[in-house]
């Protein structure tokens, strides 16, 4: 038994020093960022409109987006300058992600411009705040008025 305790306690000391000891000399590593975000949506706008008909007008611009609610009970509410990042996943097709930190809200859009659909998955106030509790969205939308600027 007490063979058995001092193994498990070598590799338990062994285990933590090897965490401590590892050094990150790679750049990036400390914030999962493995390079350069992309903005291929920058010059695009459209609105969306969920089966509920709430609907988004967006706009992408120099890294950032912004939206406005034109219909539905958040009407003439929104967000503007978004850092957001984007990658093409297939044909007219795109994954973007933003991170709107003053509202604590964090989102994971899917556009398909060529079936004219939105998808999201949306946590809503993650710090889950009594004027503001937590929850999840996951939703499609349809495209409509999709623009891109020259």
């Amino acid at each position: 038994m007490k063979k058995r305790t001092l193994v498990l306690f070598l590799v338990s000391v062994i285990s933590i020093g090897t965490c401590f000891a590892q050094k990150n000399t790679s750049p990036g590593i400390e914030t999962y960022e493995f390079g350069e975000p992309e903005h291929l949506l920058d010059g695009y706008s459209m609105n969306f409109q969920y089966q509920s008909g709430n609907a988004i007008h967006l706009e992408f611009y120099e890294g950032m987006g912004k939206y406005q609610w034109i219909t539905g009970r958040n009407k003439g509410k929104g967000n503007q300058d978004i850092p957001y990042r984007s990658r093409k996943i297939g044909d007219d097709l795109y994954l973007l992600n933003w991170h709107e930190t003053d509202k604590k809200d964090y989102l994971t859009l899917v556009f398909d411009f060529k079936n004219m659909v939105v998808y999201n998955s949306i946590i809503i106030g993650y710090e889950n705040n009594p004027e503001r509790p937590q929850k999840t969205v996951f939703l499609g939308g349809i495209i409509d008025h999709l623009e891109k600027s020259k």
